[in-house]
């Protein structure tokens, strides 16, 4: 059993709540928080460890603050999508891994067949090269394959267990001591 580790503060300030969501860039029902916004909290989490538990402290102007429950709604929605994203990504990885897998073991029977019969026909110093040379090509013929199979979900994993950890993260708005106008530079 995982010890139970204290929240980890997230905290990013924004001009307002209406700039945080993105409403104008997703067709889709479900609130979603600005992409900006979610790869400065994605970055941030990163660097903690696996199974951390989150809270997002979010600075925002002091008219907004009664706006909790809509951006709460928001990134847990856009973390869950983006965890669910990464479950299809490691099915498909696992997919393409297997086959991809029996065909280069396939074509390392092939090969190894090929060989053979050039060892019974010929001989000679360039026949061993080239049956050696065939051996290699075989075995490395595997190397994407399994690494695919073996290797290439462990990003997406660790993609997906941060997801789900911000997608279950405590949110509280605090206010802001930004001014919301933006300054003028002339």
């Amino acid at each position: 059993m995982k010890p139970i580790r204290e929240e980890i503060d997230l905290r990013f300030d924004v001009h307002s709540v209406e700039r945080l969501l993105d409403r104008d860039g997703s067709p889709l029902v479900d609130p979603r928080i600005h992409p900006e916004v979610a790869r400065a909290i994605r970055a941030e989490a990163a660097g903690h460890p696996k199974g951390s538990r989150f809270r997002i402290r979010v600075g925002v102007p002091s008219a907004d603050l009664g706006r909790v429950d809509e951006v709460r709604h928001a990134l847990r929605s856009h973390f869950r999508e983006e965890s669910a994203d990464a479950d299809e990504e490691i099915r498909g990885l696992a997919y393409k891994g297997r086959w991809t897998f029996l065909v280069a073991f396939l074509v390392v029977g092939l090969v190894i067949l090929v060989n053979e019969a050039i060892v019974y026909w010929f001989e000679g110093r360039f026949i061993t090269v080239l049956s050696e040379s065939l051996i290699i090509v075989a075995w490395v013929t595997l190397w994407g394959p399994a690494e695919t199979l073996l290797f290439s979900h462990f990003p997406v994993r660790r993609a997906r267990d941060l997801a789900c950890s911000l997608a279950s993260a405590a949110v509280t708005l605090e206010v802001t001591q930004m001014d919301p106008t933006p300054r003028r530079t002339s």
